[in-house]
């Protein structure tokens, strides 16, 4: 059954054949989405947002993003702040976290989203920094935001944290060996907090998903099919679009919600069913 394993579609399609109750209701809730000024990170926190819950919406560099992402949240009747934090610093870590429980008297929901990209060769002069840069903003980073909300979770015997990983780690290009690294470890790292923590009521999963319409990604797939319109593309790839931003904001709002009750430790690919090939086979000039 792969990464889901029988236990967790079996409570899946439970979940998804409920009617009559919207367990996916987030009010009362609130949630910390990192890296959430733009891209698969801003549409989480809309998400969240549409789905009931206070939201902190961490930026590091872009506060004009951030904070049009706190006014989008806040048009829906939603509560919202930006905080600056580089999830690469523990300190500023725990002060974002604390922040979040003065605003919000608590953190219910961690989105480990915050990450850069990185392509190149392994024999680069500058190879080791890359390496460093690239593990500390994807696993050090997750590691300390999970360690900065741990104690109000398990305090109150409930919480959600997940993980945005990748295609990447099927795939296993040769040129994307620093990041396809970063978010392998980021899964080993989830898999086993969620054996640990489930016992806190703490669910831990994670979300791959391939190339999402969103600037980063979307920069690669345009070039790839060397087109400047993402409709371009439309009918060259599986079910006739990209993957979007609020397709991974709504399965985090389901694997947040009391409808994945007990789906923990799992891996989830949003990729379309490609994985592990890549839309660079689907997309390439000529294909």
């Amino acid at each position: 059954m792969g990464f889901w394993g029988i236990q967790g579609v079996r409570v899946l399609i439970e979940a998804l054949s409920q009617e009559g109750t919207d367990t996916m209701d987030l009010k009362g809730r609130t949630a910390l989405v990192t890296g959430a000024s733009r891209g698969i990170g801003q549409g989480i926190a809309l998400s969240m947002a549409a789905a009931g819950a206070d939201v902190v919406v961490n930026f590091e560099h872009n506060r004009e993003g951030a904070e049009q992402t706190v006014a989008e949240i806040r048009d829906m009747g939603r509560r919202a702040i930006p905080f600056r934090a580089d999830v690469k610093d523990f300190a500023r870590v725990k002060a974002m976290v604390g922040a979040a429980t003065d605003a919000f008297g608590k953190v219910d929901i961690l989105v480990n989203n915050a990450g850069i990209y990185a392509s190149k060769s392994f024999t680069d002069e500058d190879a080791v920094e890359t390496f460093s840069e690239v593990i500390a903003t994807h696993l050090f980073g997750a590691f300390y935001c999970a360690q900065a909300v741990l104690p109000s979770m398990r305090d109150q015997q409930r919480g959600d944290i997940l993980f945005i990983t990748s295609l990447a780690t099927k795939q296993l290009w040769a040129e994307e060996w620093a990041y396809a690294t970063a978010k392998s470890a980021m899964t080993t790292l989830a898999q086993c907090l969620a054996k640990e923590l489930s016992w806190y009521g703490i669910r831990v999963n994670c979300i791959a998903p391939t190339i999402v319409e969103s600037d980063m990604g979307l920069d690669l797939v345009l070039d790839w099919a060397g087109v400047d319109e993402p409709e371009s593309l439309y009918g060259k790839v599986p079910f006739d679009r990209l993957v979007k931003p609020d397709d991974v904001g709504e399965l985090c709002v389901f694997l947040a919600s009391d409808r994945a009750s007990h789906i923990s430790g799992q891996v989830i690919f949003l990729d379309c069913g490609i994985g592990p090939a890549s839309l660079r086979d689907f997309v390439g000039k000529g294909g």
